[in-house]
């Protein structure tokens, strides 16, 4: 390991293969000038949530079919008795919902939907904290990102009229809202959310707000986290598996800025980085190593498990990243 690297990032740091703060990108101020966190807050008003309906209408013109069609993959299988109707059946589907007869007579295979199946309950777990107030590599701020990819895939979701839930953990606690729908719960959602990232470092990790979540609850739903690259190390192989015992689950990560980028703020010690770091191209190379292996051990642990995440590290990416994560769902790969 490079000495210079263990001496910058810390040893507690490389044993997690993650860098050891979270960084924000700022060239317009100099060194020696404090960053001002009044910046760092978004404005959630009427604009704000106009444009969460704009971006949202992307994805009709990109991809018509239903958003939530499909069964679910989870390690426990039920149905309710309000039959819905018959389609195609795609790989990966219940061979115990195959319709034999009906599919004799129109020369395909089909299998039967029930109601429950078709309408998922989405519970959205959200990452918080100054962490989550960086920057992307792109220099776009994290919190936006994470508000609008929140808000996007929520209101597509209540369009369909699905039930939909926050889970999250600010300074004051673990928050757990209502399975409600409509307008004025997706701006409350929107709130909360923005609120819980702000209001200060949570008193538990993101893994334990993930375990408490997945304990609230015994039922099939959709699970949508939004994290970033820390949030993505703690899914450990017991966490996902408690995680899919009823859900499917789907990632948003949220790329970190490089700690090894030009003029990177550090926000834990609320000043900017060594410029040595900038600098280094071994240090560079071996922060680019590590992330490799971040997502090369997430993968490994996520896809057998049939959780999917997806790197966004622009707003223009949310849509394209939701149309491929839902995708996963419909055995298209």
């Amino acid at each position: 390991m490079n000495r210079h690297f263990e001496e910058f990032f810390g040893k507690d740091t490389l044993r997690r293969g993650l860098p050891a703060t979270t960084t924000a990108l700022n060239p317009l101020l100099p060194f020696d000038q404090p960053r001002d966190e009044n910046t760092m807050n978004i404005d959630i008003n009427f604009d704000y949530l106009d444009r969460v309906r704009k971006i949202a209408t992307l994805y009709t013109k990109r991809k018509t079919s239903d958003l939530l069609d499909g069964d679910f993959h989870s390690l426990q299988h039920g149905r309710s008795l309000d039959f819905d109707d018959l389609r195609e059946y795609h790989y990966g589907d219940d061979v115990n919902l195959i319709d034999w007869k009906s599919s004799s007579r129109v020369g395909k295979t089909l299998i039967r939907r029930y109601f429950a199946d078709r309408r998922h309950n989405v519970l959205f777990v959200g990452d918080t904290g100054s962490k989550m107030t960086g920057d992307t590599p792109a220099g776009e701020s994290k919190e936006q990102i994470a508000l609008m990819a929140f808000g996007i895939a929520a209101y597509l979701v209540d369009k369909q009229g699905v039930s939909y839930a926050l889970s999250c953990c600010g300074q004051d606690g673990h928050k757990l809202t209502s399975f409600l729908s409509g307008p004025g719960h997706l701006e409350e959602m929107i709130y909360s959310y923005k609120e819980a990232i702000e209001s200060g470092e949570p008193p538990q990790s993101f893994a334990e707000t993930l375990w408490k979540t997945a304990s609230s609850f015994a039922r099939h739903m959709i699970m949508v986290i939004i994290t970033d690259g820390e949030g993505l190390a703690q899914l450990d192989p017991g966490l996902i598996k408690r995680l899919t015992y009823y859900n499917d689950v789907y990632i948003f990560r949220i790329e970190d800025a490089m700690l090894t980028a030009d003029n990177a703020f550090d926000l834990e010690e609320a000043r900017f980085a060594d410029p040595f770091l900038s600098i280094s191209d071994s240090l560079r190379q071996e922060e680019l190593h590590m992330r490799e292996q971040l997502e090369q051990t997430a993968e490994s642990n996520l896809t057998p498990n049939r959780v999917f995440f997806k790197n966004i590290s622009k707003e223009e990416e949310i849509i394209d990243a939701l149309i491929w994560l839902f995708g996963r769902r419909r055995g298209i790969f």
